[in-house]
This record gives C-alpha cells, sequence and structure tokens, in this order.
C-alpha cells in the first residue's frame, strides 16, 4: 500500500518544484544580446588584428609585449560596440517571438561571417569579400586543411556558438513596462549609435594622420582614409573599422549601388583609366624585341612551386634557369578572392582580379582583346589549356576560351574508375595518345599548362605525396620533416613533367622552335609550418615570401638573370615583346626590358617592394633587401609618398579596367 506524504515532505517537494520551475523559467537579462553581438566583433578582433609577423596564437603564449599591445588599433572594437548596441535596440524595439528570430538570425549570420573570415585569414593572412564566398565550391576538396587549425579558434567557435543558443533559449521576456517611452529611448539610442559609426571613421583618419610619421620613420603607403574610401583590401577596411562595418560597406559597395543609375562613373573611370596611361607614356622597342618571334609557346603554371624547394631536387628546371631568362625578382600579389585562378587570370590578360571583391565569372563577358591569346591569335596562332580539374573548376571551361584559347582540354574526359590514378601524373598528356595529338598539332600554337604535383597539402597519405612516394620513397624520412619531405617530392615531380617535355619537343622536332614561359601562382601557403617557408626562402617578413620563380626559356635563347623587381602583370607586356607583338593596347604591366621601367610589385594592402627595398603595410616595416646603400634608392619621406601614391593608383586602375571593361570601350 502506498505511503502517503505527511504535510511536511508535500511543502518540501512543493519548494523543491517551485525552485526548478523558477531557474527553468529564468531569462536572461537583455544586456546579454548587446554583450553576444560585441564578442563576436572580439572574437574576430582576437584573429584579424595581428602586429608584424606576430598572430593570435602570441596573445596565449605572452607573445606581445606590452609595447606591441599600446600599438594595436583598437577602432574595430569601438565599432563593433556602436554596431552590437544599434542592431540590439533595433531588436529589443520588436516583440516576441519576432525578437528572438531577429536576434538568431542576426547573431549567427555575423557569427558565420566571422568565422569565415578568420578562418580565410588564418591560411592566407588576408579576408575576402562577400562576393568571394561563390568560389567556396572550389575550395571543398581541399577540407581537410581544416584540421591544421588551431585548436583555440575552434574553442572559439564552440563557445559562440553555445553562447549564441542559449541565449535564444532563454531569451528575455518583454517587460510589461515596455511603454512609448522606452521605445523611444531605444530607438533614440539606435540613432545615436548610427550618427557615432557615420562620424566615427573621420575621427579614424584624423588620429591616423596625426600618427603617420610620429611613431616611427616612415608611414603607411595606404592611410585610413584611402583604406575606407577606395576599399582596396578587406583586411585593411577591416582594421579601419571592424567586422560589422566592413560587411555593411562591402554590401552597400558591391551590391546595392551597382543598382543605382550610372550618373557618370563609367565616363570617369575610363578618363581615369586613360589619363594613367597617357602619363607613363608609350612602350618602345629595345634590345630584346622580336627575339623569339614566330616559336611556339608553352606557358607553364607550375602550381604552388616555391623558390625554396628549386634546387637538387629539380635538375630540369634548374638548368631551364641557368640556360634562359630567369627573373629572379618576381613576385605574385593576391589580388580578388583566389590564389591560383588570380595569377593565371593575370599572365593571361595582364590585369589582377579585382581587388574590391567581384567574381571572376561576373567578367567573363568582358572584351579580352589584349590577352596573350587572342594576340597571338592574330598572328595565326592557335590556342589550348591543359589540365587535370574539371572544367567547371573556376568555370575553366567557359573562361579559357573568353580568353582567347580554343577549348580547354581537361584530363579527366580521358579517363575511367579504373585507370583515374592517371590523372595524379602531370605527364598525363604525354602518356594519353589522344591529348598528346592536341598538344602537337599543326601550325604555329600556344599551349597552356596548368600542373597540379605541388599542390598542398603536404602530409604523407595526401593522394599526390602518397602516389608520388611509391615512385621516389626515399623521399620519405628524407629531411626529418614530412611536410619538407614532400614539398621537395612535389617539386621532383613537376620537374620530371619539364624533363618529359624538353623529351617529347625533341622528339616531335619542336624543341629548337619552341619557347617554354613558367611562372608560379603563389608561394606555398598550403604548408601549415609557416616558420619553414620563411627560413627556407631566407626572409624575416611576410611579404618576401611572395617572391616566387619565374624562367623563360628556348634552345637558342639567350642565357641571363633579370634582378628587376617584376610582377605577374608584368609577364604578359614582356612576353609580347619577345614575340615581336606589336600592340596599340596598354597594359598594366610594364615590359621587364624596358630600360626606362624601375619594376615593382604592388600589393592591395598598401605594401610594395621595388629596387631592393620593401614596405609591408600589415605591420609598417621598410625592409631593405640589401646592405649594398648604392644599390639602394634615397628612401625619404617623399620616395614612400610617391610610392604609396603609385600603389593607389596601380590598384584602382587594376580595378576600374575590369569593372568598365576596358578594352571593349578602347
Amino acid at each position: 500500500m502506498r505511503r502517503q506524504m505527511t504535510i511536511g515532505e508535500a511543502m518540501a517537494q512543493s519548494r523543491g518544484t517551485a525552485l526548478v520551475n523558477r531557474a527553468w523559467g529564468w531569462r536572461m537579462p537583455f544586456l546579454a544580446v548587446p554583450l553576444s553581438l560585441f564578442l563576436i566583433e572580439g572574437m574576430a578582433f582576437f584573429f584579424l588584428t595581428t602586429r608584424g609577423d606576430a598572430n593570435a596564437s602570441q596573445f596565449l603564449n605572452m607573445g606581445y609585449a606590452a609595447q606591441d599591445l599600446a600599438h594595436l588599433d583598437l577602432w574595430p572594437l569601438a565599432f563593433g560596440a556602436l554596431w552590437a548596441v544599434m542592431l540590439s535596440c533595433l531588436i529589443w524595439l520588436l516583440p516576441n517571438p519576432a525578437g528572438r528570430i531577429a536576434y538568431g538570425v542576426v547573431y549567427f549570420v555575423f557569427l558565420l561571417y566571422a568565422t569565415v573570415e578568420t578562418g580565410y585569414f588564418i591560411m592566407f593572412r588576408e579576408m575576402v569579400w562577400l562576393s568571394d564566398y561563390r568560389y567556396a565550391s572550389e575550395g571543398v576538396k581541399y577540407v581537410k586543411t581544416l584540421l591544421t587549425y588551431p585548436w583555440y579558434w575552434y574553442l572559439s567557435l564552440a563557445l559562440m556558438i553555445a553562447l549564441g543558443v542559449f541565449i535564444l533559449v532563454k531569451y528575455p521576456r518583454p517587460s510589461r513596462r515596455r511603454g512609448w517611452m522606452y521605445k523611444a529611448t531605444a530607438g533614440l539610442t539606435a540613432v545615436l549609435a548610427a550618427l557615432s559609426m557615420y562620424l566615427l571613421p573621420e575621427a579614424v583618419f584624423t588620429h591616423d594622420r596625426s600618427i603617420q610619421f610620429a611613431v616611427s620613420d616612415y608611414g603607411r603607403s595606404q592611410s585610413a582614409e584611402a583604406a575606407y574610401h577606395n576599399m582596396f583590401n578587406a583586411h585593411r577596411l577591416y582594421q579601419v573599422c571592424g567586422l560589422y562595418q566592413t560587411a555593411a560597406k562591402d554590401i552597400w559597395a558591391n551590391y546595392l549601388l551597382p543598382l543605382i543609375p550610372d550618373d557618370g562613373r563609367e565616363a570617369e573611370a575610363l578618363s581615369t583609366i586613360d589619363d594613367y596611361f597617357a602619363q607613363r607614356g608609350e612602350h618602345k622597342d629595345n634590345d630584346m624585341t622580336g627575339l623569339f618571334e614566330g616559336k611556339n609557346v608553352v606557358l607553364v603554371l607550375m602550381e604552388s612551386m616555391d623558390d625554396w624547394a628549386i634546387g637538387e631536387n629539380t635538375p630540369t628546371i634548374c638548368r631551364l634557369m641557368e640556360e634562359g631568362i630567369n627573373f629572379t625578382n618576381f613576385y605574385t600579389p593576391p589580388y580578388g578572392g583566389v590564389r591560383t585562378f588570380n595569377s593565371e587570370f593575370c599572365v593571361n590578360t595582364g590585369s589582377f582580379l579585382s581587388s574590391q571583391g567581384g567574381y571572376a565569372f561576373d567578367y567573363v563577358t568582358n572584351n579580352f582583346r589584349q590577352s596573350l591569346a587572342s594576340q597571338l591569335a592574330a598572328k595565326g596562332y592557335s590556342g589550348l589549356v591543359f589540365h587535370y580539374n574539371d572544367p567547371s573548376f573556376y568555370s575553366r571551361g567557359v573562361f579559357e576560351p573568353a580568353m582567347g584559347y580554343e577549348a580547354y582540354v581537361s584530363y579527366q574526359e580521358y579517363v575511367t574508375e579504373e585507370n583515374e590514378r592517371d590523372l595524379y601524373d602531370d605527364q598525363f598528356l604525354f602518356n594519353y595518345p589522344q591529348v598528346s595529338e592536341q598538344f602537337f598539332r599543326e601550325g604555329p600554337k600556344l599551349n597552356f599548362i596548368i600542373t597540379r604535383s605541388a599542390h598542398l597539402n603536404y602530409i604523407y597519405n595526401e593522394v599526390l605525396s602518397y602516389w608520388g612516394l611509391q615512385k621516389y620513397p626515399e623521399y620519405r624520412g628524407m629531411t626529418g620533416n614530412e611536410e619538407e619531405d614532400c614539398m621537395y617530392l612535389k617539386a621532383r615531380l613537376v620537374d620530371d613533367m619539364f624533363a618529359r617535355l624538353l623529351e617529347e619537343l625533341e622528339a616531335h622536332g619542336e624543341l629548337e622552335n619552341t619557347v617554354i614561359v613558367a611562372f608560379t601562382d603563389h608561394y606555398t601557403y598550403g604548408i601549415v609550418d609557416q616558420d619553414l617557408v620563411w627560413e627556407r626562402s631566407g626572409v624575416d617578413d611576410a611579404l618576401l615570401v611572395e617572391k616566387t620563380p619565374c624562367f623563360i626559356w628556348s634552345a637558342d635563347g639567350p642565357t641571363m638573370e633579370v634582378t628587376k623587381t617584376l610582377n605577374t602583370s608584368d609577364l604578359l607586356p614582356t612576353v609580347l615583346n619577345l614575340m615581336g607583338v606589336e600592340t596599340d593596347l596598354p597594359y598594366l604591366g610594364q615590359d621587364a626590358f624596358d630600360p626606362d621601367y624601375v619594376g615593382y610589385a604592388l600589393f592591395p594592402n598598401g605594401s610594395w617592394v621595388t629596387q631592393n627595398v620593401a614596405y609591408n603595410a600589415s605591420n609598417d616595416m621598410v625592409l631593405y633587401l640589401t646592405s649594398d646603400t648604392a644599390q639602394l634608392p634615397d628612401v625619404t619621406a617623399e620616395f614612400r609618398q610617391k610610392m604609396g601614391e603609385l600603389v593607389n593608383e596601380f590598384v584602382r586602375v587594376n580595378n576600374l579596367m575590369l569593372e568598365y571593361d576596358y578594352y571593349n570601350k578602347k
């Protein structure tokens, strides 16, 4: 028989139930809403703010000294606080459940935005524009690189997700006293926060101008005001105004403003471009003009082939460099949201992808009559592109013909599941007669080979590394560093492709009538241990690792070393000059052999390299690349200001040329 509870027991149970119900029914104070939104900005600040070559992990390791912390720009946090207040007030004005839904959408959308930007920054030391998110599908196959990310990045994301979910579950109840007075106060606070965000940039500009040459003997190439208004670089913009404001300006400039009818912007842009080229003057013939006229051209993109990987493991490449024209100070600046296609696009068209955002495919309808393929086609050449990847990757199946090539030849069209492993070998185009026949077609030709072997990841069990180790098992454990072993192994595989290329050219009787133009798309950013990359590259600054191999070889060509500082956009006008192609079209880059061209590499974040001196805008450092003062320009304040103006002009004109389809209007 069930025992009845005593009065005391019943009262105790009732009190316990009441406590449980009270605890479960407890709601977060509304202050948690703005605090959580501000924490998103704080998380972004932790990972996106850097001084020198220090990264976020140094905060945990006490790597930042007090003086370093004193120099950190806290403006992103100020903007983030204002945005948190404004958004929270607007959310507060909404009744439940609309307020709860609005908070959830705002919180998790911006958390996703912060996740993407910080994740990209950890890998590339850059941020991307919203339009660049459309490249996400191209990066899916490299998702394993996320396993190399620091544990505290994952921990911060987990905590932020948990916080957002907890606040949604315990979302504040609407106050019974939420009358017109409270609503008016919330509305007024939101307006004041928005007004403060409108006025705060001017305070940032004033502060920036006051310290330009006060803290040190140099100043930024790209001022805060220029970065804010020109929007040439997403990370530089973030440093000025924080995550929320960067997203807002991105949406306005790249999505809303283009919807407004043109009020003369195009005419002004075309005039700006014309003035830029008019000041520089026309290209004149030199001693190298027409040196390779009439020869077949083999253009090779050496995916991820860093300069430090070239040596005893790459005998063929070393031979071609020693016997040909070796550009020893060639830089591949990152523009746009993708590294490989940016360099590929630039070498072929003469311009970088827009640094202001924009999906490359959006410009597929542009007129590319200035491209290498188009200019050679006018001389009777046929152009084909050879690569293992699917034609949809970077939309190459459409974009390569748009740039003047007759077709994009994908190796995948020639394999089945049984012989799919053949795709691992860059010699595929010579191993398969169906592809080789296209490569050695009749008539003058331009063949563009995009290699694969040296691409990330650099671990033994990665598919290309594993396949390469079956061929060259001696590379496992060769240096004692797994990533270094794999890089040298992959460099060897690329070298094998060049050796095979020379053999096939000779066998087909085309060696003497061919010029090989080889370049790299970017340095080995896929190596997790970037200290290793710096050490092997012999540099002590992140800007300098952007220097990559580039050479031009022909059997009867000159042997020479070109030490002039050059950038990716210089390669096309240089090749056209060597091929004797005359055109009245101006190019952003310049002929390497033009005696009037000093030579430089200009980056969208305001960094630059020229004449043995460099300036890294990310850490405000001037770098001298030689101890021989006779080889250095007079690096005065005026010189630095001139270089800063040159950077801004170069980047602006580059972006305008693509946006307004300059060669179609020229």
